[in-house]
């Protein structure tokens, strides 16, 4: 990644259907930019904060006592550092973690890229080899779940960029300009998102 992240941009790229009650981790302030060439090469980069909701809710309802608080602490912590990917990790407070996140590679091999997991997918890049285009998607969450995370005192805001000299045949960025200090041909893609109710990202690129 070649451009520099601004460190306290937040966005509102996030999890999954029922995220209130599956246990997983929701961005609650971060910034995120992405870079895709028309070779196939690509980068990822987070950096922001990271929620576990069912943390958070124990700690806002004080379901938890001093001893089940630090406990929960060291737990989530260490299940966000076994990603090899994941540095910086730091517990700031209720249920809130800091957390920098990176990875590049060639999508034509990886073909599939999640943040954070598989299964607690918050975005993702991949590579349709039959039509040969690749899709950004920002993983989408029910209008209830929103309201539901909306009512618990939690929003996401924020800015997502991906940089690209391919072809893009759809998006719903906010806005396009062009990025020449990253080359001919490069365009920066930005999503502003002002509030947990803002559509979810997504991107077409075309390679081949």
């Amino acid at each position: 990644m070649r451009h520099t992240i601004k460190p306290f941009l937040l966005s509102a790229l996030i999890a999954v259907t029922g995220i209130l009650l599956s246990g997983c981790y929701m961005p609650v302030r971060f910034d995120a930019e992405m870079e895709v060439t028309r070779e196939g090469y690509y980068s990822i980069i987070f950096d922001g904060y990271l929620m576990k909701v069912p943390f958070y809710n124990d700690l806002r309802l004080k379901k938890l006592s001093i001893e089940e608080e630090k406990k929960k602490i060291e737990i989530y912590q260490k299940d966000l550092t076994r990603d090899s990917l994941m540095s910086d990790v730091a517990y700031i407070k209720q249920g809130i973690y800091r957390a920098h996140w990176k990875k590049e590679g060639d999508i034509l091999q990886d073909k599939f890229i999640t943040f954070i997991r598989r299964n607690e997918n918050m975005m993702s890049l991949r590579y349709v080899k039959t039509d040969g285009t690749v899709l950004l998607a920002g993983a989408t969450i029910g209008k209830e779940q929103k309201k539901q995370l909306a009512d618990m005192g939690l929003d996401m805001i924020g800015e997502l960029r991906l940089i690209s000299n391919a072809k893009v045949i759809s998006h719903n960025a906010t806005e396009v300009k062009e990025w020449p200090s990253r080359g001919p041909g490069f365009q920066m893609y930005i999503w502003t998102l002002s509030s947990i109710f803002a559509p979810s990202p997504r991107l077409a690129i075309k390679l081949h």
